[in-house]
């Protein structure tokens, strides 16, 4: 009885079939028209009882009694679970990808409900205003401390010691927000602008002191378009100073 036959291949393909997978076998053969060794390929249905394997990995194939036409080669051995390795990469990246869009989401609501504070901060000190005028006004007593209560009321809610207050309350926190907005817009009107003279070789200097701050790999190591996407990013924070003039 003839050996069976055995092949080391590569999974180039899985999950297209069940319990199948294809395997791409290379091998080198001698060809007297040019005298010289040649590198062949061939790819194989192979049968996987379990579906075990992965694209990429390296396998040990074993010929079988025929399970179709096309289909007389097993899985003998997983040798290099590479293919494993790269499912778990994937595995990790949609995790990421999923745990960065939870964070998009919670950072939307905290800015909606700092928002929404700040309009009902406003409501309340507008209101503060109409009752310490009216309260300046009442004749009657009764409604007059009522009113002052009211105040108290919401001096006490925004730790406000005395009203009129020359302390500021929230015109510097809303202004630092229309800052940012404002700036924003601004370098997002003018972000071609800003790149293409942080891509010239007069910015060298600054364009690689950016990106040793926001990348752990060298400068000279990145790419194009990895170099201007990071410092698209860079630019687009309000909190980074813009490093050319626009």
């Amino acid at each position: 009885m003839a050996p069976r036959q055995n092949f080391v291949g590569l999974v180039v393909s899985q999950g297209k079939m069940a319990k199948t997978v294809k395997v791409r076998v290379q091998t080198k053969t001698y060809e007297p028209k040019i005298h010289k060794e040649i590198l062949k390929r061939k790819d194989y249905l192979v049968h996987d009882e379990g579906d075990l394997c992965k694209e990429g990995d390296i396998v040990r194939i074993q010929q079988i009694p025929k399970i179709s036409a096309r289909k007389y080669f097993a899985i003998a051995e997983i040798k290099v679970n590479r293919g494993q390795q790269f499912a778990q990469y994937e595995e990790l990246a949609r995790n990421k990808v999923k745990q960065e869009e939870e964070q998009k989401l919670q950072d939307f609501v905290d800015q909606k409900n700092q928002f929404t504070s700040i309009v009902t901060q406003i409501e309340d000190l507008r209101k503060l205003d109409q009752i310490a005028n009216r309260a300046q006004s009442a004749e009657d007593s009764g409604a007059r401390q009522a009113l002052l209560a009211e105040i108290n009321d919401i001096k006490t809610k925004y730790s406000i010691d005395s009203w009129p207050s020359t302390k500021p309350i929230l015109p510097l926190e809303i202004n630092h927000q229309e800052h940012e907005l404002t700036e924003m817009e601004k370098r997002r009107a003018n972000i071609s602008t800003i790149l293409d003279k942080l891509m010239a070789e007069e910015h060298s200097e600054k364009r690689t002191e950016i990106l040793a701050q926001v990348s752990t790999t060298p400068a000279d190591q990145l790419k194009k378009h990895t170099v201007k996407n990071l410092l698209r990013k860079y630019v687009m924070n309000p909190n980074n100073e813009c490093p050319v003039a626009y």
